[in-house]
């Protein structure tokens, strides 16, 4: 139950970021807010794992250098997951890039059957493509659309592949404990940034930025730095299977708060979509 509240926690912190990555992106570059939101949270996971373990609440694992280097490695594959999904948001509304990723329920159910051997059925293979005719829903009711496959969707699509490496976290997790393996992943991703923007530097078009920006680049890192760290605690501690199917929650959140914050329209349609994942989701749940 406890590992199923860390979910459900993660992803409403990662449901809400995913609306708030829109303005500060357009106002302060890609590559440079995700360098500032990485730097932000590997400062609070780097100072909360050294308190944590002067006080005896932890303690340090027994991890080589071979382990920092292959927790590395699967971060930074990861990492290309939010590269491309900036990327998407440039392209497509806010609703589309984040209705897409209810495809990570597809790759979830794969990954826990065939990597971590999880119980399946062809009630859960049916009702995940339920979800899959969800997200169809979504992204093809624009009426904006001129070509089957739109930047803002292969974006979208390759977000959600590279961002769905994280099913294979766990046994880094294992090894390093949550919050290490935080810090290893958040300096990872600072890292990319970094070498990303100094092998292409980008101009940044806004010296000063808005007060509505600064305040939206604090929430990345104070939501980023709690949905990392529930999301990656309960990726050890749960059945992928479950895990992905919960995910579904957070793009809803995102929808529901994109229509609002971003004053997105969703058509009759996106909404049918919606739908079809939540109760897809609600049966899987109950059909564990």
């Amino acid at each position: 139950m406890f590992p199923i509240f860390f979910t459900i926690l993660g992803h409403i912190a990662y449901g809400t970021t995913n609306v708030l990555w829109k303005n500060p992106r357009n106002e302060v570059g890609t590559l440079p807010l995700i360098i500032i939101r990485s730097l932000g949270c590997l400062v609070i996971f780097s100072v909360s794992f050294f308190v944590l373990q002067a006080v005896g609440i932890i303690s340090i694992p027994q991890v080589s250098a071979s382990d920092i280097l292959q927790t590395m490695g699967i971060c930074a594959i990861n990492y290309f997951g939010l590269f491309f999904y900036l990327k998407a948001m440039k392209h497509a509304p806010v609703a589309h890039t984040i209705g897409f990723g209810k495809i990570g329920l597809i790759i979830g159910i794969a990954v826990g059957y065939f990597v971590y051997d999880e119980e399946i059925s062809l009630l859960k293979i049916f009702l995940a493509a339920l979800v899959l005719i969800g997200v169809s829903m979504i992204e093809f009711s624009s009426g904006k659309r001129t070509t089957l496959l739109s930047k803002g969707l292969l974006y979208s699509v390759l977000c959600k592949v590279f961002w769905s490496t994280a099913f294979l976290y766990v046994p880094f997790i294992t090894k390093l404990g949550p919050i290490l393996f935080c810090v290893v992943l958040e300096f990872t991703v600072c890292t990319m940034s970094l070498l990303l923007f100094l092998w292409k530097p980008t101009k940044i078009s806004h010296l000063t930025v808005s007060k509505r920006t600064k305040y939206e680049i604090g929430l990345l890192i104070i939501l980023g730095t709690l949905g990392t760290f529930c999301l990656n605690f309960a990726l050890a501690n749960i059945s992928i299977i479950m895990f992905a199917v919960i995910g579904l929650i957070e793009p809803v959140i995102g929808l529901s708060i994109s229509k609002l914050y971003h004053k997105e329209k969703l058509s009759r349609i996106q909404q049918w979509g919606i739908a079809a994942g939540v109760v897809a989701a609600f049966i899987l749940s109950a059909t564990k």
